[in-house]
């Protein structure tokens, strides 16, 4: 299964981050770890909450597998170094009709070089306790890690959670998830893939990954951003080669086919675009440069 697989491979990831670079100290403002980075959404207040980094190695296992030379030169191209490859993590938070919501959790430090989302808050003048609802884009730890603390009480005790109905049962049915569904269970709020969840969030269906990922279009109006969850996980060789597999989807065809046609409606529309997983603070555009998609931060 392809869940335990993502499981051990963060834990590879981290055996060889911490090995190479110590836990650093948190920075403040838009600087190292724990920054938050404040924009707006039309008239709705948001922050970037930097979790911190996930570090790959380009071997084509993790990151476009079977393709190690191809993603070097893409890389290399794109004046990155050919190995390794990183994926920021940055949750997001986004104040709307008096509510304060929140996108994804963070790893919750279960892997070195992360767990700031708490010194992120706090940066940006909210408490766990002011969080009014949680948003998961799916059941994978870097996403959902960070709903509890290492004794299992709830980061967030006055959220409600949502997630799809499907990936709230992919989770309950995942041995591996037993403390967290347990400790979980009465806070959340599973819906129908599509939902219209506040006037301003509506999940989007974006399937594959995991049986029930969902993205998300926050706003209203024409002010609108959408939250890409890991729809597309690194900056240049998800946007650049989006047929290319990943390890973490778990339906590899309908995640290939699910990217490629949202990347592409997200450049046609120029839609603006959240994304976890791209460097820090993950806001900017989908765009089109003679044919090849890219990925054009603010």
């Amino acid at each position: 299964m392809r869940r335990l697989a993502f499981v051990a491979v963060l834990a590879l990831a981290a055996c060889s981050s911490s090995a190479t670079k110590p836990p650093p100290a948190p920075g403040s403002g838009d600087d190292g770890p724990g920054r938050a980075h404040a924009f707006a959404i039309g008239a709705l207040e948001a922050v970037a909450l930097d979790d911190g980094e996930l570090v790959f190695p380009n071997d084509g296992k993790v990151l476009a597998v079977g393709h190690v030379d191809e993603a070097g030169d893409v890389l290399a191209a794109a004046g990155l170094p050919r190995d390794p490859l990183r994926l920021s993590i940055q949750p997001l938070l986004v104040k709307a009709s008096g509510r304060v919501l929140l996108f994804d959790t963070g790893t919750g430090g279960s892997i070195p070089n992360t767990g700031w989302v708490r010194t992120s808050l706090t940066r940006a003048g909210v408490t766990p306790a002011d969080v009014t609802d949680i948003f998961i884009s799916h059941g994978h730890s870097d996403h959902m890690g960070g709903l509890v603390t290492a004794d299992g009480a709830l980061v967030y005790p006055n959220a409600t959670i949502h997630l799809s109905a499907p990936e709230w049962a992919a989770v309950q049915a995942a041995p591996e998830d037993k403390a967290l569904v347990d400790a979980i269970a009465a806070k959340v709020a599973a819906f129908e893939p599509g939902a219209e969840l506040l006037p301003e969030v509506r999940a989007v269906a974006t399937q594959g990954h995991t049986p029930g990922h969902s993205s998300y279009a926050i706003g209203t109006g024409d002010e609108r951003l959408f939250y890409l969850g890991d729809l597309a996980h690194h900056h240049v060789v998800s946007v650049q080669r989006p047929a290319w597999p990943i390890e973490f989807d778990l339906d590899r065809a309908a995640a290939e086919a699910m990217r490629q046609q949202t990347l592409s409606t997200l450049a046609a529309d120029h839609t603006r675009v959240y994304a976890v997983h791209f460097p820090f603070p993950g806001v900017g555009h989908i765009a089109d440069r003679d044919g090849t998609l890219v990925w054009q931060a603010e």
